[in-house]
């Protein structure tokens, strides 16, 4: 069984779909690698691919991608208009069962919160489990990451004035 990841991963699946990868694709494909036959995970349960599971094994990537991005949508109704690199990083958290295991940081984003959204996303037991895998760490990581960035970044768009803005007469 070839297990591949990173780069190599990602051209391999570029290759099966005949096509460039999305950022997003690229993220997961990143994240999950790529083993073309079946296997057993880590917790025992059959994997094929990007690591699709159950029904998934035969449905394939795509359709394993645009489920998860559905139920990322469902959840933060706004992702479509949030920026690239947040969208991938909900979504490769989505896909990993991350996103929905955070419901009370998904609230938070949703109402605005980004910082607390950001610190509840790391309130995750396998975050906080000594014995996680330092990879399954960085993925919870890199969302939370990516939602305290976007926080900043928003929180620096309202309160900013341009220097060209007229000052107010008396």
């Amino acid at each position: 069984m070839t297990q591949l990841y990173g780069k190599e991963a990602k051209r391999q699946v570029a290759n099966e779909l005949g096509r460039p990868l999305t950022y997003t694709e690229g993220r997961i494909v990143e994240e999950e690698g790529y083993v073309a036959d079946e296997y057993l995970d880590t917790k025992g349960v059959r994997t094929k691919g990007v690591g699709q599971t159950g029904d998934w094994i035969e449905k394939g990537f795509p359709a394993a991608l645009k489920h998860h991005v559905d139920r990322a949508r469902r959840r933060v109704p706004t992702i479509d208009g949030l920026p690239e690199y947040l969208q991938a990083e909900m979504v490769q958290s989505e896909y990993r069962g991350d996103l929905g295991g955070s419901p009370t940081a998904v609230g938070h984003f949703n109402a605005g919160r980004y910082e607390e959204a950001a610190q509840e996303f790391l309130n995750h037991s396998e975050f906080t489990d000594p014995a996680t895998s330092p990879g399954i760490k960085a993925r919870i990581q890199a969302t939370s990451d990516a939602i305290r960035r976007y926080g900043q970044e928003t929180t620096q768009q309202v309160t900013q004035v341009p220097t060209d803005y007229p000052q107010q007469i008396a």
